[in-house]
Protein backbone atom coordinates (compact mmCIF):
# COMPACT_ATOMS: atom_id res chain seq x y z
CA UNK A 1 0.00 0.00 0.00
CA UNK A 2 1.21 3.49 -0.82
CA UNK A 3 1.89 6.12 1.82
CA UNK A 4 -0.98 8.20 0.37
CA UNK A 5 -3.70 6.81 -1.86
CA UNK A 6 -6.08 8.61 -4.19
CA UNK A 7 -9.66 8.16 -3.00
CA UNK A 8 -12.85 8.86 -4.89
CA UNK A 9 -13.77 11.32 -2.12
CA UNK A 10 -10.82 13.48 -3.23
CA UNK A 11 -12.47 14.28 -6.57
CA UNK A 12 -13.43 17.93 -6.95
CA UNK A 13 -15.39 17.17 -10.12
CA UNK A 14 -13.00 19.00 -12.46
CA UNK A 15 -10.77 16.51 -14.25
CA UNK A 16 -7.74 18.76 -14.66
CA UNK A 17 -7.53 19.43 -10.92
CA UNK A 18 -8.21 15.82 -10.01
CA UNK A 19 -5.29 14.86 -12.27
CA UNK A 20 -3.04 17.45 -10.65
CA UNK A 21 -4.01 16.24 -7.19
CA UNK A 22 -3.17 12.68 -8.24
CA UNK A 23 0.23 13.90 -9.43
CA UNK A 24 0.83 15.65 -6.09
CA UNK A 25 -0.07 12.45 -4.26
CA UNK A 26 2.40 10.60 -6.50
CA UNK A 27 5.20 13.03 -5.66
CA UNK A 28 4.42 12.81 -1.93
CA UNK A 29 4.67 9.01 -2.32
CA UNK A 30 8.01 9.41 -4.14
CA UNK A 31 9.31 11.50 -1.24
CA UNK A 32 8.14 8.93 1.29
CA UNK A 33 9.52 6.00 -0.73
CA UNK A 34 12.87 7.74 -1.17
CA UNK A 35 13.11 8.29 2.57
CA UNK A 36 12.12 4.69 3.32
CA UNK A 37 14.89 3.34 1.07
CA UNK A 38 17.52 5.65 2.53
CA UNK A 39 18.30 8.36 0.00
CA UNK A 40 21.30 10.63 -0.02
CA UNK A 41 21.12 14.39 0.42
CA UNK A 42 21.09 15.15 -3.31
CA UNK A 43 18.22 12.76 -4.03
CA UNK A 44 16.21 14.10 -1.09
CA UNK A 45 16.69 17.66 -2.31
CA UNK A 46 15.69 16.70 -5.86
CA UNK A 47 12.43 15.09 -4.74
CA UNK A 48 11.71 17.98 -2.39
CA UNK A 49 12.39 20.51 -5.16
CA UNK A 50 10.13 18.58 -7.54
CA UNK A 51 7.37 18.60 -4.95
CA UNK A 52 7.74 22.33 -4.33
CA UNK A 53 7.79 23.18 -8.04
CA UNK A 54 4.75 21.08 -8.87
CA UNK A 55 2.81 22.41 -5.87
CA UNK A 56 3.49 26.00 -6.89
CA UNK A 57 2.43 25.28 -10.47
CA UNK A 58 -0.78 23.65 -9.22
CA UNK A 59 -1.59 26.61 -6.97
CA UNK A 60 -1.02 29.08 -9.83
CA UNK A 61 -3.30 26.96 -12.00
CA UNK A 62 -6.10 26.91 -9.43
CA UNK A 63 -5.73 30.64 -8.80
CA UNK A 64 -5.96 31.34 -12.53
CA UNK A 65 -9.32 29.57 -12.60
CA UNK A 66 -10.42 31.55 -9.54
CA UNK A 67 -9.71 34.77 -11.46
CA UNK A 68 -11.25 33.54 -14.71
CA UNK A 69 -14.46 32.39 -13.06
CA UNK A 70 -14.69 35.01 -10.26
CA UNK A 71 -14.62 32.40 -7.50
CA UNK A 72 -16.11 34.16 -4.44
CA UNK A 73 -13.92 32.37 -1.83
CA UNK A 74 -10.70 32.98 -3.75
CA UNK A 75 -9.07 35.23 -1.12
CA UNK A 76 -9.34 32.65 1.68
CA UNK A 77 -8.18 29.86 -0.61
CA UNK A 78 -5.20 31.86 -1.85
CA UNK A 79 -4.29 32.69 1.77
CA UNK A 80 -4.22 28.94 2.55
CA UNK A 81 -1.91 28.43 -0.44
CA UNK A 82 0.38 31.23 0.76
CA UNK A 83 0.61 29.73 4.24
CA UNK A 84 1.50 26.31 2.85
CA UNK A 85 4.12 27.84 0.55
CA UNK A 86 5.81 29.42 3.58
CA UNK A 87 5.74 26.16 5.51
CA UNK A 88 7.10 24.09 2.62
CA UNK A 89 9.87 26.60 1.87
CA UNK A 90 10.87 26.46 5.53
CA UNK A 91 10.96 22.64 5.45
CA UNK A 92 13.05 22.75 2.28
CA UNK A 93 15.46 25.26 3.80
CA UNK A 94 15.88 23.15 6.92
CA UNK A 95 16.35 19.95 4.90
CA UNK A 96 19.07 21.64 2.84
CA UNK A 97 20.83 23.07 5.88
CA UNK A 98 20.61 20.08 8.18
CA UNK A 99 20.64 17.23 5.66
CA UNK A 100 17.91 15.63 7.73
CA UNK A 101 16.00 12.57 6.63
CA UNK A 102 13.79 12.97 9.70
CA UNK A 103 12.72 16.39 8.44
CA UNK A 104 11.96 14.85 5.06
CA UNK A 105 9.72 12.28 6.72
CA UNK A 106 8.06 15.01 8.75
CA UNK A 107 7.44 16.95 5.53
CA UNK A 108 5.86 13.90 3.85
CA UNK A 109 3.47 13.35 6.77
CA UNK A 110 2.66 17.07 6.98
CA UNK A 111 1.88 17.27 3.26
CA UNK A 112 -0.22 14.10 3.26
CA UNK A 113 -2.34 15.43 6.12
CA UNK A 114 -2.52 18.98 4.74
CA UNK A 115 -3.44 17.88 1.21
CA UNK A 116 -6.12 15.50 2.46
CA UNK A 117 -7.78 18.21 4.53
CA UNK A 118 -7.32 20.88 1.86
CA UNK A 119 -8.88 18.79 -0.92
CA UNK A 120 -11.78 17.52 1.19
CA UNK A 121 -12.69 20.96 2.54
CA UNK A 122 -11.42 23.91 0.48
CA UNK A 123 -10.89 22.36 -2.94
CA UNK A 124 -14.28 20.71 -2.95
CA UNK A 125 -15.84 24.16 -2.52
CA UNK A 126 -14.25 25.51 -5.68
CA UNK A 127 -15.03 22.21 -7.39
CA UNK A 128 -18.73 22.63 -6.69
CA UNK A 129 -18.57 26.25 -7.83
CA UNK A 130 -16.79 25.40 -11.10
CA UNK A 131 -19.08 22.46 -11.78
CA UNK A 132 -22.08 24.78 -11.40
CA UNK A 133 -20.44 26.93 -14.09
CA UNK A 134 -20.34 23.88 -16.37
CA UNK A 135 -16.72 22.79 -15.97
CA UNK A 136 -15.95 19.12 -15.60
Amino acid sequence: MSFMEWKRDFSVGVAIFDDEHKKLIGIINQLHDALETGVDRTALQQVTDSLVEYTLMHFRHEEMYFDDWAYPDAAAHIAAHAKLRQQVFEYRRQIQEKDSLALGQELAVFLRDWLTDHILVQDRKYGEFLCQKGLR
